[in-house]
């Protein structure tokens, strides 16, 4: 029988009977449109979050001081056993004794009871001798170090605090993640300038600040030079929350702290040595292209150690890399998603029983009609091949229409987020999510009707012709 055929013969079928056919299509529309709508929305916002984390720097490693923590406790020396017997009789002869006896065992008790304490060492820094460390490591391209400050900002009559990142002007533009949406980036020889996140220069004060317009930050005159933009995506604004707000030369950020302002209990919680010019918030570098980066981090670790002085147990440093946050994030939102999908995906085999039944009825009904296409020479794989591709068409009309479904629903949910979160509507569609469930749908329709078809092609001619 020629292929033509054999699909006029299995649309004819699907066609007569249109209520349990739709009935059994709506089974495999709910399954296919779950799994597509939670696919795509893993996907979405794994490419979301991923962008997020590296809009902090993703490719970027950050050395942090940290200073470590000396467990002390008190040791205590009791009296040998011969001295503890002797305090006995003399304190069985006189009561003074015993009272003072009892009195220092109350007090050994106490003493020994007593908390941990937790003894802080000398604070821990990051100073130019660790730049001149790291630049001896041929896998690191560049370095950059950052100087953190917070100050009052004012513009015109009104004031607001700020968060301040001293970065190096030659090497910050190459390793920024972050767009420039007016002015320019900091550049090599720039003094008194900054650069503004997006969310401060518009959002933050009545007007929006403009470019080179003048800004005071501690009651210093600083020009803007630049506005970053906002990043793109769902989650893009984060980086403009969570990130500094301003940018500026390090050799500037350490003239905030000597603010005429301050008051004297103010200017005492700060040392002197907090503001030296040569020490370090937190220095960031970039890796070669080629670079092995495990191998790369131990051997920064390593030499870090040799010139800090101090041991795995003492070290008084720690290297953060955003690269492992992102991967173990990918890895959580792709566990998830594939949990979610396999719940979703029960509905399916839901969908493929109903249509399994559904075959079953349609051999039944159709069991005198097999009877005759046998008769006039029909072979059983004739047989087979239409009530597969009667099955193959109700489960791949659910798929599309499920598809179509699921994306619609995915983008109505991401319309609500972006408006309750005012960011840029962004459409979602996962052509792996679209191809695997196409495939699903044919294959489940495929399975569900295999052994109806089979029992279907089995059927003798007479008996089948006999049944009533």
């Amino acid at each position: 029988m020629k292929p033509g055929k054999i699909l006029k013969i299995a649309f004819s079928m699907v066609k007569a009977n249109k209520l349990r056919s739709w009935l059994t299509i709506i089974g495999i529309i709910i399954g296919i449109a779950s799994v597509m709508a939670i696919v795509t929305t893993g996907e979405y916002f794994e490419k979301e979050v991923t962008e997020t984390l590296e809009g902090f720097g993703g490719d970027i490693i950050t050395i942090v001081a940290s200073t470590p923590f000396q467990v002390t406790d008190e040791e205590f020396v009791v009296e040998d056993s011969e001295n503890t017997e002797g305090s006995s009789k003399v304190s069985g002869e006189n009561s003074e004794t015993t009272t003072e006896t009892e009195e220092y065992e109350e007090e050994t008790q106490t003493n020994a009871s007593g908390p941990v304490e937790f003894e802080q060492m000398t604070e821990s820094r990051l100073t130019n001798m660790d730049v001149l460390t790291l630049r001896s490591i041929p896998a690191i391209e560049y370095i950059n170090v950052n100087v953190d400050r917070d100050a009052e900002m004012k513009l015109g009559g009104e004031s607001t605090n700020v968060w301040i990142t001293g970065v190096d002007p030659a090497v910050w533009p190459k390793i920024s993640k972050k767009d420039i949406e007016q002015g320019r980036m900091l550049e090599t020889g720039d003094r008194n300038v900054v650069v503004l996140s997006n969310e401060l220069a518009k959002k933050t004060f009545k007007r929006e600040i403009r470019l080179n317009e003048i800004i005071l930050l501690n009651d210093k005159s600083y020009r803007v030079v630049g506005i970053l933009a906002t990043g793109s995506g769902l989650l893009g604004g984060l980086t403009g929350i969570f990130g500094s707000s301003i940018y500026m030369p390090y050799q500037d950020a350490y003239s905030l702290s000597s603010n005429e302002d301050l008051s004297e209990t103010e200017t005492d919680d700060y040392s002197t040595d907090d503001y030296s010019t040569d020490v370090y918030s937190t220095i960031e570098v970039k890796l070669k292209k080629d670079a092995d980066y495990e191998a790369a981090l131990k051997e920064i670790e390593r030499k870090l150690r040799l010139s800090r002085r101090v041991t795995e147990d003492t070290q008084d440093f720690y290297v953060n890399s955003q690269k492992e946050a992102i991967e173990s994030t990918k890895k959580m939102i792709n566990g998830l998603t594939a949990f979610l999908a396999f719940i979703a995906g029960i509905s399916l085999l839901v969908g493929s029983t109903g249509i399994a039944n559904t075959m079953f009825t349609s051999v039944l009904e159709k069991t005198k009609e097999i009877g005759i296409m046998k008769a006039i020479g029909a072979k059983n794989q004739d047989i087979m091949l239409i009530f597969l591709c009667n099955s193959a068409m109700i489960s791949l009309v659910g798929g599309i229409i499920g598809i179509l479904l699921g994306t619609v629903a995915v983008q109505a949910v991401l319309f609500f987020i972006s408006i309750k979160m005012n960011t840029p509507f962004e459409f979602a569609l996962s052509l792996r999510a679209t191809f695997i469930s196409t495939l699903v749908s044919i294959v489940v329709g495929l399975i569900a009707g295999l052994v109806p078809a089979k029992n279907a092609s089995e059927l003798k001619p007479v008996d089948a012709l006999r049944y009533e």
